[in-house]
């Protein structure tokens, strides 16, 4: 293991909870593009407004 190695421990779920995010993100795109018909500046928009990633992200970290 070098220095910049972080271990996790065995029943960490980190990139269980990171995979479900993104495949949220991606129903939640799939679903602004087909609300917005095609029109992807619509869909863009519609996904910032839907979107919670960032929001839950800066939740759990808050800032010092």
């Amino acid at each position: 293991m070098t220095e910049r190695d972080i271990p996790e421990p065995d029943n960490s779920t980190v990139d269980d909870w990171f995979g479900q995010q993104a495949a949220h993100d991606a129903e939640v795109a799939d679903e602004a593009v087909d609300d917005a018909d095609g029109d992807l500046d619509e869909a863009e928009d519609l996904y910032e407004q839907r979107a919670e990633g960032e929001k839950k992200y800066e939740e759990g970290h808050p800032r010092p």
